[in-house]
């Protein structure tokens, strides 16, 4: 049966002069696409879809490259929360104390343009879109970010959102059935094997 692979994008440079958005990786990033890549080699994907923020798409033509150059297909739906207009990062205890009011006000603006729950609608808008541009007897490789993973998973599965979403490092990889979306396995930590 055809598995959804989530990835989490791989280690981004934190800038606070510009907007998370538009963070690319890091060496360390870039370097940790390799485990990233042998963890996603078993599932034989024959693309790889990707939210178009820099972070993703540079992990996903990374793990492209490693898997003998996949092609690689931008989703808009895919990108994160959205976080442009009036969510500066700040201290790593005030983005935290953010995020766990985010997950739990799933229906209330608390930062950035949208919320959890439209954040979460727009990501499964996405997963619906690839799932029907894609073969449906092939496993499918997402690359997306850490926010809209966790809420999507959440979703589907009886976990608490901020929990999960804080155990995911850079890279993590989640496997998920089809058609349920019920969690099969989860890596933590696939920057490393």
């Amino acid at each position: 049966m055809p598995q959804l692979v989530l990835a989490r994008h791989s280690n981004s440079d934190h800038n606070p002069a510009q907007p998370a958005a538009d963070w690319p990786l890091t060496a360390e990033g870039l370097r940790r696409c390799q485990p990233l890549a042998q963890h996603l080699a078993p599932y034989k994907a024959k693309r790889l879809y990707s939210s178009p923020m820099p972070k993703a798409l540079q992990t996903a033509k990374s793990v492209a490259q490693k898997l003998g150059n996949l092609p690689v297909r931008e989703c808009p739906f895919l990108a994160e929360h959205s976080r442009q207009s009036n969510a500066p990062y700040g201290t790593l205890a005030d983005f935290n104390a953010r995020m766990k009011r985010l997950f739990a006000a799933q229906n209330e603006l608390i930062f950035g343009d949208e919320t959890a729950n439209q954040a979460s609608n727009r990501f499964q808008r996405g997963i619906n879109t690839v799932l029907e541009s894609a073969n449906q007897a092939e496993n499918i490789v997402v690359f997306s970010h850490g926010t809209v993973l966790a809420l999507f998973v959440s979703r589907h599965n009886p976990i608490d959102c901020y929990s999960f979403w804080k155990r995911l490092k850079m890279p993590a990889v989640i496997v998920l059935d089809l058609p349920d979306f019920r969690i099969l396995s989860v890596i933590e930590d696939a920057g490393i094997v």
